[in-house]
């Protein structure tokens, strides 16, 4: 589930993500009237479609488009401690049981046009299996906040789902698309999100979801820096170190599509300080030689009209960064 999201303004926009142009699938799926009738709401969704990542990206965004986040059931939620259904009988009673429950909640986030992550996810499984797509519910741990970084006791009550478009999984993240009620919004950014970028915000109770070639352990998840909008939204790639917990020893650096007239900084209390950045062509770097600095601090861009956008946030130190 997430936490209150962040405390800096963003810009909401929809992103090309992964270099490919959604907006005429985007236009297609707002246009869909809203419908309570899941199974025909998909065909109208997918119907001018015939390749997996267009249907379901189609469905990614009517969901993200039309379905509000429900703060009050989260209240809730956390008042009963997160409470689940204990379900009795045979193994098949209990997968009946729970799958009613589940058509349960679908319906009532279809009623109510609001939900929580799970009913986001549940929501967005439903609609693709209704296309004929793979699609599983994942939970786990969701950072939600740069102070958060190190912290291994990330509770595991956030749901997102992964995907299998054209024989490929893909992670999706749809409640996380949505803004949420909140200022910030990712933008349909976790949509197809790279495993290494879904790595530093989502710890999947099974392994398997990871996607990724080594398996991380929930520590080296907790350590790792915290994502902001503008780290999907600029392309933002192979931060070095890898790592949320760094030293000013450490040669802090990355690959982003910067914009013309634009510059990174660093910023710490929402204020801007004075540290060197260089490019050798293809990475830019920070000297932190000269500043003393500690704490978390944020990764940011800011436009040529003095904009700052944080793009991910480290925890700087004075030991090692190991």
């Amino acid at each position: 589930m997430k936490e209150k999201f962040f405390s800096l303004l963003f810009i909401t926009m929809s992103f090309v993500v992964l270099g490919q142009d959604y907006k005429a699938i985007d236009a297609h799926a707002k246009s869909i009237k809203y419908s309570r009738d899941v199974t025909k709401l998909t065909e109208k969704l997918v119907a001018p479609y015939q390749d997996d990542e267009s249907k379901v990206r189609s469905i990614f965004v009517w969901i993200a488009s039309n379905i509000e986040y429900d703060q009050k059931k989260l209240a809730e939620m956390k008042q009963s401690g997160f409470k689940r259904t204990r379900f009795k009988g045979s193994k098949d009673e209990i997968k009946a049981q729970r799958l009613a429950q589940i058509q349960h909640f679908i319906e009532e986030t279809m009623d109510e046009k609001k939900g929580v992550c799970q009913d986001f996810s549940w929501l967005f499984q439903a609609m693709c299996l209704h296309a004929g797509i793979e699609c599983e519910f994942i939970t786990g741990a969701g950072k939600t906040r740069p102070t958060l970084i190190g912290q291994a006791n990330i509770p595991a009550k956030h749901a997102w789902n992964a995907v299998k478009m054209n024989g490929k999984w893909a992670l999706m993240d749809v409640t996380w698309s949505t803004g949420m009620g909140e200022k910030e919004d990712f933008g349909k950014g976790f949509f197809k999100l790279d495993p290494k970028t879904m790595i530093m915000s989502h710890f999947p109770d099974e392994e398997e979801w990871q996607l990724l070639d080594s398996v991380y352990s929930k520590t080296t998840f907790a350590n790792l820096p915290y994502l902001y909008s503008g780290f999907i939204k600029y392309g933002v790639s192979d931060i070095t170190p890898f790592s949320g917990k760094v030293t000013k020893k450490d040669r802090i650096g990355l690959k982003i599509n910067l914009p013309e007239g634009s510059k990174l900084v660093i910023g710490k209390n929402r204020k801007n300080t004075d540290v060197p950045v260089s490019f050798d062509g293809e990475r830019y770097y920070f000297d932190f030689s000269k500043k003393s600095l500690s704490g978390n601090i944020d990764v940011c861009i800011m436009s040529s009209e003095g904009r700052v956008e944080p793009l991910y946030s480290l925890s700087m130190g004075v030991g090692s960064s190991k």
